[in-house]
C-alpha cells in the first residue's frame, strides 16, 4: 500500500505531465489511434486507465466521437485536475474521472467497455509495472471482443559505441583538476543499473533485434518476465577499415496501435534511438569491458537477456545479461560477460 501511495503521488506533480503531453511522439500515436479510426472510437464506450490530465479521454470524447468515457487515475489529485480540465472543456457530460487504485474497485459504472486505452509504459517498457493495472483492466472490464490501444509492444536491443556511454572522461581534467574517483563510482553505478538517458542513433554499432514480442490482448502479467537469447552483428561499413569496439547494450521498445484495431490508421509509437527522442530515452546497459568487433575474427555478438520483477525494488526490474564475441561462423570467440543490472 505505501508503494502504491508513493507511485500515484510521483504523478502528481504536474512538471511529469507537462514531460509526458510534450512527447509529441507519444501524445501524437495516441491522438491519431484515437481520433483517426472511427469505425472503432465513433460511439463507443471507452476507459482510460492511468488518466492522468484526461488528455486522451479527451481526444476520444471531443475528436473520436467516443459516447462515453470514464477515466481512472490512481492519484486523488491528479484525478480531480482532469475533472476540472474536463469540465473546462464542456466535456463533462460525456466524461467521467473517477480516482482510486483500479484493483481495489468492485465495479466501474459503464462496464464493460468497448475500448480501454492506456498509457502504461515505463523505462524499458516494463519499469513500474503498470501494465498488471491494464492487464486486470482487460480481464475484468473489456468486452469479449473489445479493443486494447496499444495492442502489440516489443523490445528491441543493439550494441552501441563509446560516444553513446555515460561521460566518464569529464571528470579526468575539470579545470585543471582530475577528478578520477567521480568517474570511478559513475563507472560502478553503470555496471550494476540500466542507465537511463538518450542514444543517438549514429551511435549504434550493430544490427539490431528483437528479444521480446506481447500480445497485449493474450499475454498475462508473467509474460512480462522473460528471457531470450540473441545475435548482433556487426555493422559492415563501420569494420570495413577499422575494428569498432561496442561498450554495452542498449534497449528500446515499439508499441502499436495495429490494425486489428485501427482499421483506418495503424500507428506505430517507438522510441528507437533512431527515430524522434521521446520522454523514455532509452535504457544503456554498460559492458564491464569493451567487445571488439572486425568481422574478420569477431564479427558480432551473441549472449542472453533476461528481465524479472525486482524481489527489492518495487516496481523495478532486474535485467541480467550474459554477453561474448563470436567469430564469423557464430562461434565464441571471447570470455563471457555476466551482469546484473537493476531498472
Amino acid at each position: 500500500r505505501d508503494s502504491d501511495d508513493s507511485y500515484f503521488n510521483s504523478y502528481s506533480y504536474f512538471e511529469i505531465h507537462k514531460d509526458m503531453l510534450s512527447d509529441k511522439a507519444r501524445t501524437g500515436a495516441y491522438r491519431d489511434a484515437l481520433t483517426k479510426n472511427p469505425t472503432l472510437i465513433n460511439d463507443a464506450n471507452v476507459l482510460d486507465v492511468g488518466c492522468g490530465t484526461g488528455i486522451l479521454s479527451m481526444f476520444a470524447a471531443r475528436d473520436g466521437g467516443a459516447r462515453n468515457v470514464v477515466g481512472v487515475d490512481g492519484s486523488y489529485r491528479i484525478a480531480d485536475v482532469a475533472r476540472m480540465n474536463v469540465g473546462a472543456n464542456g466535456l463533462q457530460d460525456k466524461i467521467e474521472i473517477i480516482e482510486g487504485k483500479l484493483e481495489d474497485m468492485d465495479s466501474i459504472r459503464g462496464a464493460p467497455f468497448d475500448v480501454i486505452v492506456s498509457e502504461w509504459m515505463g523505462y524499458g517498457l516494463f519499469f513500474e509495472s503498470m501494465l498488471d493495472t491494464v492487464l486486470y483492466a482487460r480481464d475484468k472490464y473489456l468486452k469479449p471482443d473489445g479493443a486494447l490501444l496499444p495492442d502489440v509492444c516489443c523490445i528491441k536491443i543493439a550494441g552501441f559505441t563509446k560516444l553513446a556511454t555515460v561521460d566518464f572522461d569529464f571528470w579526468n581534467d575539470v579545470y585543471g583538476f582530475s577528478m578520477k574517483e567521480v568517474a570511478v563510482q559513475q563507472l560502478d553505478h553503470a555496471l550494476a543499473t540500466a542507465v537511463v538517458k538518450h542514444v543517438e542513433g549514429e551511435h549504434i554499432g550493430t544490427t539490431e533485434t528483437e528479444i521480446l514480442r506481447l500480445d497485449l490482448c493474450k499475454c498475462s502479467v508473467k509474460d512480462t518476465e522473460f528471457s531470450a537469447e540473441f545475435k548482433l552483428d556487426a555493422l559492415e561499413d563501420a569494420t570495413k577499415d577499422q575494428s569498432q569496439m561496442i561498450y554495452g547494450i542498449v534497449l528500446w521498445f515499439d508499441t502499436e496501435f495495429s490494425s486489428r484495431f485501427c482499421r483506418e490508421n495503424p500507428v506505430i509509437l517507438s522510441t528507437s534511438p533512431k527515430e524522434p527522442k521521446t520522454h523514455w530515452v532509452q535504457t544503456a546497459l554498460h559492458f564491464p569491458e569493451p567487445l571488439v568487433l572486425d568481422n574478420t575474427s569477431a564479427s558480432g555478438i551473441k549472449g542472453r537477456i533476461s528481465m524479472a520483477k525486482s524481489t527489492e525494488h518495487v516496481r523495478g526490474y532486474d535485467i541480467s545479461l550474459e554477453s561474448y564475441p563470436i567469430d564469423p561462423s557464430g562461434k565464441a570467440c571471447g570470455k563471457v560477460q555476466t551482469r546484473l543490472y537493476r531498472l
